[in-house]
């Protein structure tokens, strides 16, 4: 009988150990899913993301009413941080705005990521000074061009070790080591900041229609001089319709290297306005005026050497009198050239600057004498 109790206790004893340490089990996994979702909500906690049609914009109050001034807007997918939530208007802070936007048009804290994951590209920001995007997902592969610290490229796939980016017009594939990959949010742009870009983006298109009739005068003022002889008269003899040939030859040959300079001209200046990096190599997010030149021609399919100085033996050599679009022009001290720009036309140069005036260290049109001209070359025909 002592024998069959000890069992007895025994055996309880052993589940009631069971019991209990399944019991922990439970309550440590519980834990750890309530780490996981706390993670998550005090990643966007007190934020909020505007969610409405990707061709719409949404309007940023300056109180809480529909009849309340404008003081900026939001796009499809831009984030801000609440600072007062209402019942219908909630006050929020985005980029340098702060206003009202109505809730039923925004996303809140743990709702952000699985929006974020259906409507929100991502993007791979850069990590380290200078880094190499390849052709393939591998450190043997080609390099297709370089990229500087801070650039933010678009994602367009990623495995665990690298990302598949797309950096001015071109892709390839970044080291995961190296660019930290998250959601491309954006933020709010102020009123001030819409009217700027328009301004600017009027301008752009002034100059491109300027550049645009200038090529096409000058291929017709061409065209017209190759139906004249040597002499200045109309050619009407056997002798004469030759040379007539013979010049509209000559004609079309320069007219079409002046449309591919009016092309190449009218592309660099889409990049008007992007920021300026000594040393980068990044048309939209942070470029020199050589690597600003040397990208330009290369999308062209034109080589030339990286720096200012360099470029100066490119080509052949012409004069700065008789500049026509895609000429680089190249400025110095002293006889040390230490910049270059682009001719687009109209007596104007586009070109990567570090000083001012606005846009401060950035993609800018001068006038072609903003600064002395040491000499110019032609890289095209």
């Amino acid at each position: 009988m002592i024998t069959r109790k000890m069992r007895l206790s025994m055996a309880m004893l052993t589940i009631a150990a069971s019991v209990l340490t399944t019991g922990n089990i439970k309550a440590d996994e519980k834990d750890t899913t309530n780490e996981t979702n706390t993670a998550t909500e005090s990643k966007y906690a007190n934020k909020a993301v505007a969610d409405i049609y990707s061709t719409t914009t949404l309007n940023i109050r300056k109180k809480g009413s529909i009849n309340a001034k404008i003081v900026g807007k939001m796009k499809k997918g831009n984030i801000a941080t609440v600072l007062k939530k209402g019942s219908e208007w909630s006050k929020v802070r985005s980029g340098n705005v702060t206003g009202y936007v109505k809730n039923q048009y925004l996303v809140f804290g743990d709702e952000i990521e699985n929006f974020a994951k259906q409507n929100v590209k991502k993007v791979a920001k850069v990590q380290t000074e200078t880094l190499r995007v390849r052709k393939k997902a591998s450190t043997d592969s080609k390099i297709v061009t370089l990229v500087s610290e801070d650039d933010k490229l678009k994602v367009k796939k990623q495995t665990n070790d690298w990302a598949k980016v797309k950096v001015d017009g071109q892709t390839g594939y970044v080291s995961k080591d190296y660019a930290k990959v998250t959601y491309s949010f954006g933020k709010a742009k102020s009123m001030k900041q819409i009217q700027a870009e328009q301004e600017a983006k009027e301008a752009k298109k002034r100059a491109e229609e300027a550049a645009r009739s200038k090529s096409e005068n000058e291929s017709v003022s061409t065209t017209s001089s190759g139906h004249t002889s040597d002499d200045g008269t109309t050619s009407g003899s056997t002798t004469g319709s030759t040379q007539t040939t013979k010049k509209a030859s000559v004609s079309v040959s320069s007219s079409g290297s002046s449309a591919t300079g009016s092309r190449i001209a009218s592309y660099a200046q889409q990049f008007v306005g992007n920021p300026y990096r000594y040393g980068g190599n990044s048309l939209t997010n942070g470029i020199d005026c050589s690597g600003f030149t040397q990208q330009i021609m290369a999308k062209f399919g034109y080589s030339i050497s990286r720096t200012s100085s360099s470029q100066s033996g490119d080509g052949r050599a012409v004069s700065t009198s008789n500049l026509r679009a895609g000429d680089l022009v190249f400025y110095g001290d002293g006889g040390s050239i230490d910049h270059v720009a682009l001719y687009i036309g109209g007596g104007q140069v586009v070109h990567a600057s570090n000083s001012a005036p606005y846009p401060r260290g950035g993609i800018k049109i001068s006038n072609v004498n903003y600064r002395t001209p040491i000499c110019a070359r032609r890289i095209i025909g």
